[in-house]
């Protein structure tokens, strides 16, 4: 699944102070589960969650690529800079 290009641009658009990440606002754009994120980038659906919810100060840039490439977007776009 990737995001349309509108979702893209309120993804950007969104804030992710609470969390860290835009993580969960990507899988609810697109209405997708934990589950199902789970089974599409081979990661643990505890893990998924963990992220989603900012319990994970830092993950692997192979695990934020693979967030990335399912979503059709950048890193960034997901986890935005902290400095920024």
């Amino acid at each position: 699944m990737k995001l349309t290009g509108s979702q893209l641009r309120d993804l950007r658009e969104s804030d992710a102070t609470a969390t860290g990440n835009r993580l969960g606002a990507a899988m609810a754009m697109l209405a997708l589960t934990q589950a199902e994120l789970a089974d599409a980038t081979n990661l643990a659906q505890p893990y998924i969650s963990d992220v989603a919810r900012g319990r994970h100060s830092t993950i692997t840039v192979e695990n934020a690529y693979k967030f990335a490439e399912f979503f059709g977007c950048q890193i960034e776009d997901l986890f935005p800079s902290r400095a920024a």
